[in-house]
């Protein structure tokens, strides 16, 4: 493991590192099968667009982006952040990104997701995430039902996915309930 910030079972979480940028990562956003479900895939990824975003969050304190990466073999596979951290109001977004399609199974999201929820409110004291999915996507909804997430609104027609519009669903997990479920209360 090199630099971890959060060690799981199957991986951790660390800092990314500009290898990480000129590795596979900007790759992943231009793969359609990969982005399906994002609502930023419209136009293509380069090196130099992923560069400059990975310059942008470095030192981001309303953005904690963290490298995914397999403990077996120190891959790197995917990216999750909080996003549009609010130190005032204490909530943040969250996502993730598994981009290596070999890790695409429901374990590696799962647990990136129990990482970065546990991250976010037990390290750095955030009291709300949010979330939100367009409402075709299959997966996403099933992570967060596991998690405890719930639907707090809807705005239809929204994105635009497969040839027609789809809704945009926007889920919230406090932390009080998520702490109840886990019996850290």
């Amino acid at each position: 493991m090199i630099n971890s910030y959060a060690i799981g079972k199957k991986i951790y979480l660390r800092a990314p590192v500009e290898e990480d940028v000129r590795g596979n990562w900007y790759q992943w956003l231009s793969d359609p099968e990969i982005t399906a479900f994002l609502g930023e895939r419209w136009w293509p990824n380069t090196i130099e667009s992923q560069l400059s975003f990975y310059n942008s969050t470095r030192d981001s304190k309303e953005r904690l982006v963290l490298s995914i990466c397999d403990k077996e073999s120190d891959e790197h596979i995917g990216v999750c952040n909080l996003s549009s951290i609010s130190w005032v109001h204490r909530n943040a977004d969250v996502a993730l990104i598994i981009g290596e399609k070999k890790f695409q199974t429901g374990t590696y999201a799962i647990e990136t997701l129990s990482m970065l929820v546990q991250i976010a409110f037990s390290r750095l004291n955030l009291l709300n995430l949010k979330s939100a999915h367009m409402s075709s996507n299959p997966y996403t909804p099933l992570l967060e039902k596991m998690f405890g997430f719930v639907e707090v609104g809807r705005l239809s027609d929204y994105m635009f996915s497969n040839g027609s519009y789809v809704d945009l669903v926007i889920t919230q997990l406090k932390r009080d309930d998520w702490a109840k479920r886990n019996g850290k209360i």
